[in-house]
């Protein structure tokens, strides 16, 4: 899990990682050897499974009304 968050602090401070089209991206993350969960994340979009690898659950506030 630490080798995914030092490559999303990579990717965040790189602006051409950042700005990357999803095929550069990917390169990219196969020689960063990511984990799957986070290359999944980045070529479909779709985060569940890198939230699952960083243990993040999601948390629902409840609704408030001031009157």
């Amino acid at each position: 899990m630490l080798d995914t968050i030092d490559i999303l602090e990579t990717i965040g401070s790189d602006a051409s990682l950042r700005h990357a089209h999803t095929d550069a991206l990917s390169a990219a993350l196969e020689q960063l050897h990511a984990s799957p969960a986070l290359t999944s994340a980045a070529v479909t979009g779709d985060s569940s499974e890198l939230f699952a690898e960083l243990g993040v659950k999601r948390m629902f506030l409840p609704q408030v009304s001031q009157v």
